[in-house]
């Protein structure tokens, strides 16, 4: 079993990605071994009106309810979206909400930022923050979005000591940085962009903050999974029941999916 909480469903402006509908992303899924997948829109990081992509990506997702699971996208710059997040998050809908304060012209410790972060935090769903979508050596010019930086990250954990994160598609993560910040039994991390062989960041983080802190991430379908999936297999150095939590357990308990 493989749960990836590093997906997405949608059309992306600068480029073509080889799945795009969810019938595809699953298709890609099913070609890798992986079983569910936490998945974000596309659209709704573009849309002037973040929640039509909201509304798409639940449509999209409604046959694939037993393997997709949506993120919601909130825009706290754009009219009524304390409106969409409520419609968004509750039983049987959202399991996370994204913030993109990069993409959508706020920072997460202006007025903006602050409001939606209480907001999420009063809602108890966990905030998926991605550091980037795209490596910015290969970005269109007119992708202007900068790495989201961890400062502000350490900034609103500590501001809001009950919200809950997941960190997609990060690297250069410090476990001391994020445990001093009280993040300990209150973070998800997928190791996308993190390395478990050469400078050994996943082990680093695991020793800092928990197996319980680590969960699989591919960044489908912007990159191939393979590079994933090796990094799970050269987890070898945890015991099997380990490997376990961090190829699905983790993430079906950090968002509520128990079995």
């Amino acid at each position: 079993m493989i749960f990836d909480i590093n997906a997405y469903v949608g059309h992306y402006p600068f480029r073509s990605l080889p799945a795009r509908r969810a019938a595809e992303v699953v298709a890609l899924m099913d070609r890798h071994g992986i079983d569910r997948a936490l998945v974000s829109s596309l659209p709704a990081v573009f849309y002037r009106d973040t929640h039509r992509g909201n509304e798409e990506l639940w449509s999209e997702v409604q046959p694939w309810a037993d393997r997709l699971v949506p993120v919601a996208t909130v825009n706290p710059k754009y009219a009524g979206w304390e409106r969409d997040l409520a419609t968004m998050t509750g039983p049987g809908k959202a399991r996370a909400v994204t913030l993109l304060p990069e993409h959508h012209g706020y920072a997460l410790d202006d007025e903006a930022g602050r409001a939606a972060l209480a907001r999420i935090a009063a809602s108890g769903m966990p905030l998926l923050l991605t550091q980037r979508l795209e490596d910015r050596r290969q970005r269109h010019a007119w992708d202007r979005a900068e790495d989201l930086a961890i400062g502000p990250v350490v900034a609103a954990a500590k501001a809001f000591p009950a919200l809950r994160f997941i960190l997609s598609n990060w690297a250069g993560l410090d476990g001391a940085t994020l445990t001093a910040a009280g993040l300990r039994g209150r973070v998800l991390i997928d190791f996308a962009r993190l390395q478990v062989v050469y400078r050994g960041e996943v082990p680093k983080l695991i020793a800092a903050l928990g197996v319980e802190a680590v969960a699989f991430g591919s960044h489908l379908p912007f990159d191939y999974a393979g590079g994933s999936l090796i990094k799970l297999e050269n987890l070898d150095f945890l015991p099997p029941e380990d490997r376990e939590r961090v190829a699905w357990r983790n993430a079906e308990k950090f968002l509520g999916l128990g079995r």
